[in-house]
């Protein structure tokens, strides 16, 4: 396996350094932390190009393909302001989704202007803005060729976690909601899992919605994922323990986190609050009260749930606890570049669109009001 990595690594630098020869005006190189991995194990892949052609104005847009064979984050870009003397830097977090040979695709823009016409999109007034005329050409790369090993099987979870759990009672009546908490966190994939309890005949089980917190920085991941969750039953039942397999790609080790067993008492509904004790000739009558308490205590759960909503995880690497702090904090910003990273590392998904128009801003030359694109985001952050 790892010779076969290692031709696979010497093939890409090979074909990295022919490419290259044939760019336009510009020299580039990738890196990675890494080329003998696993699915789900993280690895960090950067990427540097440098303008040679020093008579020409350049500016450079990158980014990765999407894939249903890996997924990738940009964690950073770093820029140098030398004029006629581009260069950047961008790194990626990867996770390889399965065990194959998987060739990670790019795109690349390469911005070609002269002086003139940068001179001249910024002769225009505040009002008559003018824009940047320029050559947009296409950079075909060749895709990096990578191999992730197989998981052990039966694996839900990857990287090195920890399990807590947290039963609010262990006693109710009939129909009751039994609140319940478990929380996975640690370092490695985010552990979603779509069943964290066992299932049975014995109770009902009521989710909600699950409370993700990722931050990803150039050591992978770091997640804490809370699931609340409730159960519901008739009668007194043994909660069975659940036992989940991981494995610690860094170890090379497989291990398992667990809930324990639990035994619920449940108080039943007597028959004679069911039944009509006077006698008539109408059909007997049923207390359907319990009914009212079940959907009192769901409505309360569940609006528990929904209100996290209110608090926004970020899939990068920050986590921002009030939608007022994160505002307070766009609001301070007073530069283009500060902004951009303060997004790219927050969510480059959700904010797309300002991104690219502060790319556009900064590397292509074009006037916009830095407030004007400030409250766009403060709009969007409120936005589920």
């Amino acid at each position: 396996m790892k010779n076969r990595l290692g031709r696979v690594g010497v093939f890409w630098v090979l074909v990295t350094a022919i490419v290259a020869l044939y760019a336009d005006g510009f020299d580039y190189k990738f890196t990675m932390d890494k080329n003998d991995t696993y699915v789900k194990e993280p690895i960090i892949m950067k990427l540097d190009i440098e303008q040679t052609d020093h008579s020409k104005v350049m500016l450079f847009k990158f980014d990765i393909k999407a894939s249903s064979e890996y997924e990738a984050y940009r964690l950073d870009m770093k820029e140098s302001d030398a004029y006629h003397s581009a260069k950047i830097e961008y790194t990626y977090l990867i996770y390889p989704l399965k065990s194959a040979d998987i060739d990670i695709k790019f795109d690349l823009l390469q911005m070609v202007t002269t002086d003139a016409k940068v001179a001249y999109s910024f002769s225009g007034d505040r009002d008559n803005t003018r824009g940047l005329t320029k050559t947009d050409i296409p950079i075909s790369l060749p895709p990096l060729k990578i191999y992730a090993k197989p998981l052990p099987k039966d694996t839900a979870i990857v990287g090195d976690f920890k399990l807590t759990y947290k039963v609010k009672t262990k006693k109710a009546k009939a129909h009751e909601p039994l609140p319940i908490t478990i929380t996975i966190k640690g370092h490695g994939y985010p552990p979603l899992l779509n069943e964290i309890l066992p299932k049975s005949d014995d109770y009902t089980i009521f989710t909600g919605q699950n409370q993700i917190k990722n931050v990803r920085n150039k050591n992978g991941t770091y997640s804490s994922i809370t699931y609340p969750l409730a159960l519901s039953a008739t009668k007194s039942f043994d909660l069975k323990p659940m036992k989940i397999k991981a494995f610690d790609p860094k170890s090379n080790k497989t291990y398992y986190i667990t809930t324990p067993k639990e035994s619920f008492k449940i108080e039943s509904v007597s028959m004679d609050k069911l039944v009509d004790k006077i006698d008539s000739p109408k059909n007997l009558h049923y207390d359907w009260s319990w009914v009212t308490t079940l959907i009192g205590y769901l409505v309360v759960f569940v609006a528990g749930f929904l209100s996290a909503k209110s608090i926004k995880w970020i899939p990068k690497n920050r986590y921002i606890p009030q939608i007022d702090n994160f505002t307070e904090e766009i609001e301070s910003i007073d530069s283009p570049k500060e902004l951009l990273t303060l997004l790219i590392s927050t969510d480059s998904t959700k904010y797309s669109d300002t991104i690219e128009k502060l790319e556009n801003t900064i590397y292509g030359k074009k006037k916009t009001s830095l407030s004007s694109i400030k409250r766009e985001v403060i709009i969007k952050s409120k936005t589920l």
